[in-house]
């Protein structure tokens, strides 16, 4: 992957992780995408510092390697007080001003291969001046090679090895480390230095970085470090190498932050318990006996024994009371028609509440804080509009109440029957009573029952056998209908789940998986950048 593709990942990387990592790890991104690209247009010189502590000879490195005298020179006391830079060809203004750069000169190559090679002379690092420090700090971050110059007196001090090139192990590749001075040791004592230092920058990290003995006074080293760089100068790949590791460094920042935690669907247990939890909250199940009271109040008003069940009709409809349970020919949701149901208690908003943070449990299980409030956040955006969202919806629910049984009708025309034949019986006894009271012959009566045993007269079969028909039919249906009013209660409370669970998908679900799908895209983004 070149370092364009690299770039362009670490921009998607970035982009899909914004503030869901740590402010300062995005920040570290943002700004090696900026630096970077700016780098990439302002040319493909390589860049190469030269970065050491007060009394290391790095001013003096500097004119032997450059083959001038432009840097001041000091034994004791910084002489650097600003970044100096040498160009070996015409000087790149746009590079030098994303350096920020102003000590500007030209020279001569020392050799054809550094042309393109512009060299900085960077104040000391130990200087006692903050300035100085923040001009190190600064350009550590720009540059496209290091040239860390150490001495044979302060080679292991841990200023400079704490503080830059352990951080700096991802950069390996555009690290080179001198021993400057080396004319001051005996072979012997060399060597020993050499073999330290390769010790101790193993331990920073910097497994292979190149070591060289350097001495401006006598020359040595300086050929090598010439070649070295004119090498890395004339492939041109510097630049590249350092943004390279750029990236590597904000990738590790970003895989550290984002954690690795497995991404699935939430559980269908989960998903009930958050539907059985917002039903209860939008008061699914008051709604579901409220069906079961309809059907009953209803069925008993269709079918009930006439003579009583007028009673019935001073008693409201339970779903007419909440507004509910009408014909579904227009739409309630986009006609705006709520439901009567009553206000949402501190028990509903609890049970919402219980629903809504399990669902965001399960899914951020492994996350870090920040991907846990993100995910956290998009479980409840619209924690605010959802009550009314759902009572919407279910008042838009077809509960299947606005249909009439025919058996009712059936059951209402032989009850209407069965009043006539009380009334024929009753008039037809009344006309007989009225009939012997003025001595004329009564009207036939027609006796039911076995020869020689109890008989009654036909008027008083329908008046008796209409009553207790009635009375019993009555109670039969009531049976069959308490029975239907659970069947309709199950069905409604399927539709209203199905309801609750076709805006739990649109306002929570959705968000909440769109969230989780993102974590899981940054994961690949950043394993991809590693």
């Amino acid at each position: 992957m070149s370092v364009t593709q690299r770039l362009s990942a670490l921009r998607d990387a970035t982009d899909l992780t914004a503030g869901r990592v740590p402010a300062e790890v995005e920040q570290q991104a943002r700004t090696v995408l900026s630096h970077a690209s700016d780098r990439l247009a302002v040319g493909t010189q390589t860049v190469a510092a030269l970065a050491g502590a007060t009394g290391s000879g790095k001013s003096s490195l500097f004119n032997a390697i450059s083959g001038t005298r432009l840097a001041e020179q000091g034994t004791r006391r910084p002489t650097t007080s600003s970044t100096l830079a040498a160009s070996f060809s015409a000087t790149n203004p746009a590079l030098l001003d994303l350096l920020g750069v102003e000590r500007r000169h030209e020279a001569a190559p020392p050799q054809p291969n550094m042309a393109d090679l512009v060299l900085l002379d960077l104040p000391d690092h130990d200087s006692t001046a903050t300035a100085h420090r923040d001009e190190v700090d600064r350009l550590v971050q720009k540059v496209d090679l290091f040239i860390w110059v150490l001495d044979p007196q302060k080679y292991a001090d841990a200023a400079i090895h704490q503080r830059y090139l352990r951080p700096l192990a991802q950069h390996r590749d555009v690290i080179t480390v001198v021993l400057n001075q080396a004319d001051r040791l005996s072979p012997e004592q060399l060597e020993l230095q050499l073999a330290h230092i390769r010790r101790l920058l193993d331990d920073d990290g910097l497994h292979g970085v190149p070591l060289l003995a350097t001495s401006a006074l006598t020359g040595l080293g300086v050929k090598k470090l010439r070649d070295r760089l004119g090498e890395l100068a004339t492939e041109k790949r510097a630049a590249a190498a350092r943004l390279s590791a750029d990236v590597d460094v904000v990738a590790r920042s970003l895989d550290d932050a984002m954690g690795n935690a497995a991404t699935t669907e939430p559980g269908k247990d989960t998903v009930a318990r958050l539907y059985a939890h917002l039903g209860a909250a939008a008061g699914v199940p008051m709604i579901t006996d409220a069906v079961r009271q309809s059907i009953k109040h209803r069925g008993q008003l269709a079918t009930g024994w006439p003579m009583v069940k007028w009673i019935g009709r001073f008693r409201p409809d339970p779903l007419k009371r909440l507004r509910l349970g009408g014909k579904k020919d227009q739409p309630q949701v986009e006609s705006g028609i709520r439901s009567s149901l009553p206000g949402r208690s501190a028990t509903a908003s609890a049970q919402q509440a219980t629903g809504l943070r399990a669902l965001a449990n399960e899914l951020t299980d492994g996350m870090p804080p920040l991907w846990q409030e993100a995910v956290n956040a998009a479980v409840h955006q619209n924690e605010d509009t959802l009550p009314d969202a759902l009572d919407r919806a279910l008042v838009a629910t077809d509960l299947g109440t606005d249909r009439t049984p025919v058996w009712w009708h059936i059951i209402r025309g032989l009850q209407w029957l069965l009043i006539a034949a009380v009334v024929v019986g009753a008039l037809w006894l009344t006309l007989n009573v009225v009939l012997s009271y003025f001595g004329l012959p009564r009207v036939e009566v027609y006796p039911v029952g076995p020869e020689g045993g109890l008989q009654v007269p036909m008027p008083t079969v329908l008046v008796i056998g209409g009553i207790v028909a009635g009375i019993v039919l009555s109670g039969v249906s009531g049976i069959i209908i308490r029975i239907a009013a659970n069947g309709a209660a199950k069905r409604a409370k399927r539709a209203l789940t199905a309801s609750v669970a076709q805006v739990t998908e649109e306002q929570i679900l959705e968000p909440a998986r769109a969230e989780v799908a993102r974590y899981a895209q940054a994961r690949r983004a950043v394993d991809a950048l590693r």
